[in-house]
C-alpha cells in the first residue's frame, strides 16, 4: 500500500504500523476520525475500521491472496463480501512493537532474509455472535463478552481466552495457545459456529477472519501432541505443527498450523 487507508485521500502514508497519512494520523484519536466502525473497550480504548472499497487494488490483492491460501477441495461459491482495515488502540500495538523487537534481537531473523521477528502472515477463524454483514451496514458491532470477533478487535489476541469457542472443542494439539495457519481453509473451518445469514442471500451464510501479522520467532517443531504445553521448549518462541505430524486418534494433522503462548 502506497496511499492513505482512508479512503479518497490521496496522501501518501507517513505511519506504516496504520497506514495512514500525516493528517490521519493526527486524528487517529480524535472524535473526527473517519473510520467506518468504532469499538471502544471496557478500558475505553478505541479501535476502528475501515472498510476497503470494493475495485480498489488493495481489495483485489487481499481478495487473492486469501483464494490463493484456500486449499481445500470442492468448494464453491467462495467469495469475499467485505474487507476491513483494522487499526487498534496505540497502547496494542506499540506492546506488539516491543515484543516483535525483543524477539529479532535474539533470533537476528532480518539477517537471514526474514521479516523483523520472523513475523508472518497468518488466518485466523474464530466464533463471534455478530451479524457481521448486517453490523457493517450499522456501522457497529456487538461488544459481546461472549463474542470472540469483538474481543479480538478490540484488545487483540488475549492468552486468557484460549480454548472458550462455541463448538464445545477442548482438545488443543499444540497446547494451550493462540493457533494461526498460512491456509485460509483452515482457519475457515474454526468460524463455523459464528457463521450467520446472509442478509440478501437465503441459505448463504457469512463468516469473519483474521489475517493477520504474527512473531513466530523460532518456531520448535514437536512430533506428538501435548494438550498441556504452555509454551515451547527453552530458546524457541513459537510451536510449528507440520503437515502429517502429531497424531491423535488416528489422525495427523492435515494442514500446518501454529501456535503462540
Amino acid at each position: 500500500m502506497t496511499y492513505c487507508a482512508i479512503s479518497r485521500c490521496n496522501k501518501k502514508i507517513e505511519c506504516k504500523d496504520y497506514n495512514l497519512c500525516l493528517v490521519h494520523i493526527r486524528e487517529l484519536n480524535s472524535t473526527n476520525f473517519p473510520s467506518t466502525i468504532q469499538l471502544k473497550s471496557p478500558q475505553n480504548l478505541t479501535t476502528h475500521l475501515i472498510e476497503i472499497p470494493r475495485g480498489t487494488s488493495e481489495f483485489s490483492s487481499t481478495e487473492q491472496k486469501f483464494l490463493d491460501d484456500w486449499v481445500k477441495e470442492n468448494t464453491q461459491g467462495l467469495r469475499v463480501d467485505a474487507i476491513y482495515n483494522i487499526l487498534l488502540p496505540q497502547s496494542i500495538v506499540a506492546n506488539y512493537k516491543t515484543y516483535r523487537a525483543g524477539v529479532e534481537s535474539r533470533g537476528n531473523f532480518k539477517s537471514l532474509g526474514l521479516q523483523e521477528g520472523n513475523e508472518r502472515l497468518l488466518y485466523h477463524g474464530t466464533d463471534h455472535d455478530c451479524a457481521v454483514i448486517y453490523a457493517a451496514v450499522m456501522q457497529r458491532l456487538c461488544k459481546s463478552n461472549n463474542c470472540a470477533g469483538c474481543g479480538i478487535l478490540m484488545n487483540s489476541f488475549n492468552i486468557s481466552k484460549v480454548g472458550i469457542n462455541k463448538q464445545g472443542r477442548t482438545f488443543q494439539r499444540l497446547g494451550q495457545g493462540l493457533y494461526f495457519t498460512p491456509f485460509s481453509s483452515k482457519a475457515h473451518f474454526y468460524g463455523h459456529k459464528g457463521a450467520k445469514p446472509h442478509p440478501n442471500e437465503s441459505g448463504r451464510t457469512c463468516r469473519m477472519m483474521f489475517m493477520t501479522k504474527v512473531v513466530l520467532g523460532k518456531a520448535w517443531q514437536p512430533n506428538r501432541v501435548d494438550q498441556n504445553c504452555r509454551s515451547p521448549p527453552s530458546g524457541f518462541d513459537s510451536t510449528w505443527g507440520r503437515k502429517g505430524t502429531c497424531p491423535h486418534g488416528g489422525a495427523v494433522l492435515n494442514y500446518e498450523e501454529y501456535a503462540v503462548y
